[in-house]
């Protein structure tokens, strides 16, 4: 070779392109320099390849955010590869929170004959839309040399593969705002950790000491247990606390509902259909319970046999087929028991004169707050390496982890001062089920669909766009209704002030 000089990936332009001879120039065009451009060229290759391997890299480490979703009763799946058996407890666990406590709360805003047809209407429709997803993601799976393909990277295909450059240049916009999302519904969750949790604990020391202080009292108790509790950052560690809590939350339910299905209203007293201004409040907290649809990739991805995860009697469907029907029961029940008396959750409607459900409550707060630390790994795994990667890359380690705790309370904080300034539990499940859930749930996933088999594959006469734009006008509808109501509600629960603690 003419330069003996090998540049590295991290040279630039500008430096490599010095180094080569100008073609316009009186020099004559020899083999060496021949051979200094060919090299130049493959040098040019080896730093993009570097850098998108860079990118796959980072982005597959926000991939894992989601494993904790995905851990096993036994320990971290990421480990191993799951049956199908295991895979459909993942999809159970997933989708199965405290949402389900608050569904008869939910009916209550609807009516008990179009608040159960509706349901079971918007399970058939979710499920449609995770199968959505599964249909891009084999789409891109097999036009990419990608691993894996989470919910963001099927944006930001899509966006990337679009017939409009306009779309093209905010392909990773798309991936952000989808991780965004992700981020806003889990933080969300713990929200309603802040709010379920104290208000389980209030009511039991209530019965005992009626005197006893505010709900921010005890919500700040919890921040502290929390804030020592999130300290604890290894899979490992939190597996035993997951399946304590796994354990803890099936025996309450058990007890709870051995209780309210003892009895109920006379029928004919429940409204069967409620007034249509307090319908988006039930289509919101009924989004919430589909709360697990950043697992439908994940946990298809760490199978043994990911062609048993779709089809008609697939892992998918069987879980949430089971999913719909649990929350149904819980739902159906709780509120023909309680009428438009239900709470943000059926737990705090139990007798407080008894000690089985005063222990039930406690039981059941005890089994919320050992999840908290898991629902927050997924938020802070997909914000700190952004943060590290965009302003701290300068700082030492050591920096960084004092950084890191920093943020980490920071974001807890966060989570306490909106549980505090709105301490009513179905407000904030109401309001988490609008924004985020049906942004993830019925908006995105269509929308995905539409543009990634545009114009040639979506059915014959189009039945699939059509049928795509109804559900994107649905979700729309939840989306600014139930925000805008649940916000209303919200601000009218803070002037009031104490009626607020339940």
């Amino acid at each position: 070779m003419a330069d003996s000089h090998v540049p590295t990936p991290r040279e630039s332009q500008t430096e490599i392109l010095t180094k080569v001879p100008d073609v316009q120039t009186s020099t004559p065009i020899t083999d060496a320099s021949i051979s200094e451009k060919v090299d130049l060229s493959n040098v040019l290759k080896e730093d993009e390849i570097l850098n998108s391997m860079a990118s796959h890299v980072d982005e597959n480490n926000e991939n894992e955010a989601v494993a904790p979703l995905v851990a096993s009763f036994a320990g971290d799946s990421t480990e191993h590869r799951t049956t199908n058996t295991e895979t459909l407890m993942h999809l159970l666990k997933g989708n199965i929170g405290a949402g389900i406590l608050a569904f008869p709360y939910a009916l209550s805003k609807a009516g008990l004959v179009f608040g159960s047809v509706a349901f079971w209407i918007m399970g058939a429709v979710t499920l449609y839309c995770m199968h959505q997803l599964l249909r891009c993601h084999e789409h891109y799976r097999h036009h990419t040399a990608r691993t894996k393909c989470d919910f963001g990277d099927i944006m930001r295909y899509t966006l990337e593969t679009c017939r409009w450059r306009v779309a093209q240049r905010y392909a990773k916009l798309g991936k952000f705002v989808i991780d965004g999302f992700i981020v806003l519904i889990q933080l969300g969750f713990c929200c309603v950790y802040f709010v379920f949790v104290p208000a389980s604990i209030k009511q039991v020391v209530d019965y005992y000491t009626p005197n006893s202080p505010a709900i921010q009292i005890y919500q700040l108790i919890m921040l502290v247990l929390v804030i020592g509790f999130s300290m604890i950052r290894s899979l490992k560690v939190l597996a035993p606390f997951s399946l304590a809590a796994n354990v803890i939350s099936l025996a309450g339910l058990c007890i709870i509902m051995q209780y309210v299905i003892r009895s109920h209203l006379p029928l004919d007293t429940l409204p069967k259909i409620t007034q249509p201004t307090e319908w988006p409040v039930f289509f919101a907290s009924a989004m919430y319970v589909f709360e697990g649809i950043a697992l439908v990739l994940p946990v298809r991805q760490k199978m043994k046999e990911p062609e048993a995860y779709g089809g008609f009697n697939g892992v998918l469907n069987t879980g949430m087929y089971l999913v719909t029907i649990l929350y149904f029961f819980v739902g159906f029940f709780g509120y023909i028991r309680y009428g438009s008396d239900a709470r943000g959750s059926i737990s705090l409607n139990l007798p407080n004169d008894n000690k089985l459900y005063q222990f039930t409550k406690i039981m059941y707060a005890v089994a919320i707050f050992l999840t908290y630390n898991l629902q927050f790994y997924v938020p802070f795994t997909l914000l700190w390496p952004r943060i590290c990667r965009k302003v701290l890359y300068r700082y030492n380690e050591r920096t960084k982890a004092k950084f890191e705790h920093v943020f980490r309370i920071g974001l807890i904080v966060v989570t306490f001062a909106v549980a505090a300034l709105i301490p009513n539990l179905g407000l904030v499940i109401s309001l988490v089920g609008a924004v985020a859930s049906t942004a993830l749930s019925v908006i995105f996933p269509p929308i995905c669909e539409t543009i990634t088999f545009w114009p040639n594959k979506l059915g014959r006469f189009k039945w699939q766009l059509i049928f795509n734009i109804c559900i994107i006008l649905f979700g729309f509808y939840v989306f600014i209704a139930g925000t805008s109501l649940s916000i209303s509600n919200i601000i009218a629960c803070i002037r009031e002030g104490a009626r607020c603690d339940d």
